[in-house]
């Protein structure tokens, strides 16, 4: 599964690869939040974040606001 499109709907279903995330540092609280998340859905912790990312992306995208900025995301 393409990490890029993966979102929470997809969560349900185990991806064959994975990639690495990038190291960020995150308040205890955030960070067993997320734990909690990921281990109520049976997934991994990267999971949930990536979908969570993805998902906020997209939402941004479809604001209007990264055309509105002249913003666009690059790869």
């Amino acid at each position: 599964m393409n990490e890029r499109k993966l979102k929470l709907a997809d969560l349900k279903q185990r991806a064959t690869t994975e990639t690495s995330l990038l190291a960020v540092r995150l308040p205890g609280k955030t960070m067993n939040e997320i734990r909690d998340v990921a281990r109520t859905l049976d997934i991994r912790m990267r999971q949930l974040v990536l979908a969570l990312l993805n998902e906020g992306l997209d939402a941004y995208e479809a604001s209007g606001s990264a055309a509105r900025n002249g913003r666009r995301r690059t790869r």
